[in-house]
């Protein structure tokens, strides 16, 4: 299942950046029996994977950062498909439990009972077990078995694949789905990305004292002009620093509240954490960061002040969005409205070889 994000508007009129109606993605123009190559991370994808023609290619996004190949029959009897895509928020088993989730909640399956579950595995190239796959088999309907694997493709990348069966047995697809990675192009170098595990429920709640409201002024025009600058360097100071083994990244936990408007995404923390969460929106790597806003706090730190500002940032795989800070840590529920109704109040280009960082003051004052 894949979303779409509207287009962000540059005049201060607020525009829904989580649509609501599926939206075909646009085909990419691959001759059916050739190979193609991802450019970005080197992939490449067969014109046949596990003996099953690749049958469609589409683009959820351009320039390469969000790709879908569909391999199978005419009636998808037998199918299989990989996505790859740009990791721009949250960590693989954030996103796999996504992928698993919303596996599971398919009406074509009837329902799913474990065949394999979900454990580590170390995917070609690599040298850590840096990636995740699990097995089920379907209660009713013509499907045998489904699988779907998650793993990183150096830091920037991420591909999954499912595979859907009539005729694997449940018992028999974890073996095809792993020779199904295999078969596709790796590219010779690979850098090592952290150890993956299945995430864990988390133990506290979010400490929500109610709704927030919006934090206007200075601190915020700065707070907003800071978060822009430091989402243009970023990306570009880190492919100039010379590597070295990647940093431990955060143990995430899955926030089990219910929240009634987050039916299709899901919520999740840095273990040990109240004050702050990603809502992971569907499964397609997007996400609502929400954290206290370290600018806002260093400057009411050299004021004297006590910082309670939270920040709230869209993450899409080209751009990060920010919207006015928060007097208290906001509820998921109204962050996802903040994000599809309320102004930006700065948004930066995050791909390609110009950075272009807008603020809007109309959105802080």
């Amino acid at each position: 299942m894949r979303f779409v994000l509207a287009v962000l508007s540059i005049v201060a009129v607020a525009a829904p950046l989580i649509a609501s109606a599926q939206q075909k993605p646009p085909e990419l123009a691959i001759p059916a029996d050739r190979p193609y190559r991802h450019a970005p991370s080197g992939l490449v994808i067969p014109a046949a994977l596990d003996g099953l023609p690749r049958i469609s290619a589409n683009a959820f996004a351009p320039d390469h950062l969000d790709e879908a190949f569909n391999f199978g029959t005419p009636n998808s009897s037998e199918d299989i498909t990989v996505f790859v895509f740009r990791n721009v928020a949250g960590s693989v088993p954030v996103w796999f439990d996504r992928v698993a989730r919303i596996v599971e909640q398919r009406d074509t399956y009837g329902g799913l009972t474990i065949a394999k579950p979900a454990a580590a595995f170390t995917p070609p190239g690599q040298t850590t077990a840096s990636g995740l796959i699990a097995s089920y088999r379907p209660m009713r309907g013509p499907y045998r078995s489904t699988a779907m694997a998650f793993f990183p493709l150096g830091p920037d990348w991420y591909v999954e694949l499912r595979y859907s069966s009539t005729t694997i047995d449940a018992d028999a697809i974890d073996t095809r789905l792993r020779g199904a990675i295999a078969a596709l192009g790796w590219p010779r170098q690979i850098e090592p990305q952290p150890a993956a595990e299945p995430v864990a429920d988390c133990t506290a709640p979010l400490a929500l004292t109610g709704p927030a409201k919006a934090v206007k002024g200075e601190n915020a025009m700065a707070s907003s002009l800071f978060a822009g600058l430091l989402a243009s360097v970023g990306h570009d100071a880190a492919k100039k620093t010379k590597y070295t083994p990647p940093p431990s990244p955060f143990v995430w936990c899955r926030d089990t509240a219910n929240y009634p408007a987050l039916k299709a995404h899901g919520v999740y923390r840095p273990s040990d954490t109240t004050d702050q969460y990603l809502i992971a929106l569907t499964d397609a790597g997007r996400g609502i960061w929400v954290s206290p806003d370290p600018i806002t706090a260093l400057l009411g730190k050299d004021k004297g002040e006590a910082a309670a500002v939270w920040s709230l940032t869209l993450n899409d795989v080209a751009a990060t969005t920010s919207y006015a800070g928060r007097d208290r840590l906001p509820p998921p529920d109204q962050a996802v409205a903040i994000v599809n109704s309320e102004p930006y109040a700065s948004r930066t280009t995050t791909w390609g070889k110009k950075r272009n960082v807008q603020v809007n003051s109309d959105s802080l004052k």
